[in-house]
């Protein structure tokens, strides 16, 4: 089985273009979709992050074991929405921000490295790029009452950590998607198949 990860910025597009390629693979593929809903820190997270940033990223960690990639051979593609060692992204973010201090940082990365060990590795990564305008605008239009005050700003300093992040990818892993002219279904089946 293929282990692939969409990868990206809130807002990005991934759980799109995850819908898009199960549609395209049907039984063929099984995905973990992110469910920030299912995080039971997530509206204190936004409501207050210096203060919930620490227990809202381990938990965002500790949802994985809900949804490993199957063992049976069933599957010839599993796809993350956002793939665990990411998180990372978004606890730099949180890092950057003071929201976590160094220590927790620390620790959050420690816990994501040991869980990625236990983990099949990432055979292939879609990285969505989007402009800074085209995230700010998906951030508003989603409607997600508790990213209500997430602006240019968050989308500047992210989309500068993804790309840091895109960068330590190996290059043949790994396919850079550029949001703002669109993602090409076939091109991208194509980078999987490959």
């Amino acid at each position: 089985m293929q282990i692939i990860s969409i990868s990206g910025a809130v807002a990005a597009g991934k759980t799109t273009l995850l819908g898009r390629l199960l549609e395209h693979y049907g039984a063929r593929a099984v995905a973990r979709e992110e469910r920030p809903q299912d995080n039971p820190f997530i509206r204190d997270y936004y409501a207050d992050s210096a203060r919930w940033s620490f227990h809202s990223q381990t938990a965002f960690l500790a949802l994985y074991f809900d949804s490993m990639p199957p063992v049976d051979g069933s599957k010839e593609f599993f796809f993350y929405d956002r793939c665990l060692i990411e998180n990372l992204v978004l606890a730099k973010y949180r890092l950057l921000e003071g929201d976590l201090t160094t220590e927790e940082y620390g620790v959050l990365e420690k816990l994501a490295r040991g869980i990625e060990a236990l983990m099949p590795p990432v055979d292939r990564y879609i990285c969505l790029r989007c402009s800074v305008p085209l995230l700010t605008r998906r951030l508003r239009e989603r409607g997600r009452d508790y990213e209500g005050a997430l602006g240019e700003a968050y989308a500047r300093r992210l989309s500068g950590l993804y790309e840091e992040w895109f960068e330590t990818l190996p290059s043949q892993k790994r396919l850079i998607v550029d949001q703002d002219r669109g993602a090409d279904l076939a091109q991208i089946v194509r980078f999987i198949e490959g």
